[in-house]
């Protein structure tokens, strides 16, 4: 049993979804390769199809590369697995998503990369475990974010994009956590919705990104009532 795709080498693998094309991988359990699609070279995807990814090992990740970069430039990608969702591992590597529709359902973190990670568009939801110590995005040298919208949610860790992004973030670190199920909705000072989306895991940490973000206050509804969470946007 090994890797569903498994690029051992030192080559570039490019992945490309056809137009309309609907792509199941699952690996097939305990492997030395501990992820549904790992690269040890350049892992790039593309394309307008979708691709579920299914990790199904103990400690399996979705999508893996060893000391090397990822980048994702389109299609819909759903991942779902037993750690990391995205991870760039061993000495890290640079994490890009410059588009696509992204869906991550973990029980690590939801994006994670021993070096860096840039969000520059594309609609993503990421989710860490709820069982504490995973974050939906988690790196060891900062992470932007320029476009897009982001909902990331985590545990009990919470790492804020750097300053230098150029959209605008805000940042929740909650009291009580929020239960899966749940409707949650962004709103700012003057009651105006910026998001909506349904908990589809419980969560204490929470990091929203979009273009309707200015600088002010923005608050947390739960099912359509205010909460006492308020973050600045930054």
């Amino acid at each position: 049993m090994t890797a569903a795709i498994a690029n051992v080498g030192t080559s570039n693998l490019v992945i490309k979804l056809a137009d309309h094309s609907n792509n199941i991988l699952s690996d097939g359990g305990a492997s030395e390769y501990d992820a549904c699609i790992y690269s040890n070279g350049k892992l790039t995807i593309e394309g307008n199809g979708t691709l579920n990814v299914y990790g199904n090992q103990e400690e399996g990740e979705g999508i893996a590369t060893e000391t090397n970069d990822i980048t994702i430039n389109g299609g819909t990608i759903n991942i779902e697995c037993q750690d990391d969702g995205i991870n760039a591992g061993g000495d890290g590597g640079l994490i890009t998503i410059n588009d696509g529709e992204i869906y991550i359902k973990a029980n690590g973190d939801g994006i994670d990369s021993n070096k860096n990670l840039i969000i520059n568009g594309g609609n993503i939801y990421t989710m860490g475990s709820s069982a504490g110590g995973d974050a939906g995005i988690d790196t060891d040298a900062g992470f932007e974010i320029n476009g897009g919208e982001v909902i990331a949610l985590g545990a009990d860790m919470l790492e804020k994009p750097e300053k230098s992004s150029k959209q605008k973030s805000v940042c929740f670190e909650l009291n009580v956590k929020i239960s899966s199920g749940t409707k949650v909705t962004l709103k700012n000072e003057a009651e105006e919705e910026i998001v909506s989306f349904e908990a589809k895991e419980d969560f204490k940490t929470l990091i929203i990104s979009n273009s309707k973000l200015e600088s002010g206050t923005y608050y947390l509804y739960q099912e359509g009532e205010k909460t006492n969470d308020t973050a600045q946007a930054e």
